[in-house]
């Protein structure tokens, strides 16, 4: 797809964005797909949404028409579609801001950055407040362009932005005002000096959600263990808080997930579970791992029971061939860290 050559200026890339534009459409769904599963299938990171989109035709000829801004009688894209990066684009949202860290880590590391911009690294720098998103442009890996399943996206520069909630919430605000709206210039020191009295109340947000997470752990910590108690979702939550008191919470999807994983294993209760991990050194498990940012509690625990269980882990998992693929490539690492036997 994104070898399509253009027949000639702008005209001639919109025709064919036009006439290929369900292929830009599928290569968002396979976008969307593949960043949901990394994040939170493979990475259990606790997030509000994923979604990803191909640029509207009436906005990329919007788009590719425009002129260079240092010389009006040329336009400032040679070659639509190659220069406009945003054709397929993915937005993820997270709850917390810890969160975000952990879904760039994972960017990083499954996709080839081409660009990584911190949007609020340099407002913060100055001392002030504003937008705050982290935006990158990537390329799919080369292990994973080789797939016939991602033939859509390959060679395809495409756009991610990772946010907060509440980020998410002011930039779609002031991006519909700003832009949609015809502000007089007298009136735009009010609407600066408001945009900015927000954004600096939306940083206060994303700590506090950040201070009451924290304080929730807390509380996790100090309950009590149940001991031989079934496990439900609320049981499993307090007692992975309780043995990974630094690792953020999952999505609610996870902890299902993870009682099934329990179940396969004949574990049903905080007894056994502690039982089976008992001679697993977690903070090795992790450091063998080589993260950046903590992983979310599910993640440790499976991370756990793959160091407690060796190879036998992965025939829970049958004939899923991806699952088995991330498995292995995990066994390796702990095999390296010598916290398995060859």
């Amino acid at each position: 797809m994104a070898s399509v050559l253009a027949m000639g200026g702008a005209e001639g890339a919109v025709a064919t964005y036009r006439r290929t534009h369900q292929q830009y459409i599928g290569g968002a769904r396979k976008l969307e797909a593949l960043i949901s599963e990394l994040i939170g299938e493979e990475e259990g990171i606790n997030y509000l949404s994923v979604a990803a989109r191909a640029k509207d035709p009436a906005s990329f000829e919007a788009k590719a028409c425009r002129v260079h801004p240092a010389d009006p009688s040329r336009p400032k894209y040679d070659d639509p579609l190659r220069q406009i990066t945003d054709l397929v684009a993915a937005r993820v949202i997270t709850y917390l801001a810890e969160a975000v860290d952990r879904v760039c880590e994972v960017i990083e590391r499954e996709f080839e950055i081409v660009e990584h911009t911190d949007m609020g690294a340099d407002v913060k720098a100055r001392g002030g407040f504003g937008y705050s998103s982290r935006h990158f442009l990537v390329r799919l890996s080369p292990a994973r362009a080789e797939q016939a399943e991602y033939d859509v996206l390959r060679g395809l520069t495409m756009e991610i932005q990772v946010r907060t909630a509440v980020q998410h919430a002011w930039a779609e605000v002031e991006h519909d005002i700003r832009y949609k709206v015809a502000i007089p210039d007298e009136r735009r020191p009010e609407f600066d000096r408001r945009f900015l009295l927000a954004a600096a109340l939306i940083e206060l947000a994303d700590t506090e959600f950040t201070a009451i997470d924290t304080m929730y752990r807390g509380l996790a910590a100090e309950e009590q263990p149940t001991g031989g108690d079934t496990f439900s979702t609320d049981t499993l939550t307090t007692y992975l808080t309780r043995r990974y008191p630094d690792a953020p919470l999952a999505r609610t999807v996870n902890y299902a997930w993870m009682l099934d994983i329990l179940a396969r294993l004949g574990v049903d209760s905080e007894e056994r579970l502690s039982d089976l991990l008992r001679d697993v050194d977690s903070t090795a498990v992790q450091a063998a791992m080589n993260h950046r940012f903590p992983a979310g509690m599910v993640r440790r625990l499976d991370d756990d029971l793959l160091a407690a269980q060796g190879g036998d882990y992965l025939a829970l998992f049958g004939d899923e061939e991806r699952r088995l693929g991330i498995l292995r490539s995990r066994l390796k690492a702990l095999v390296r860290a010598g916290l398995l036997p060859e």
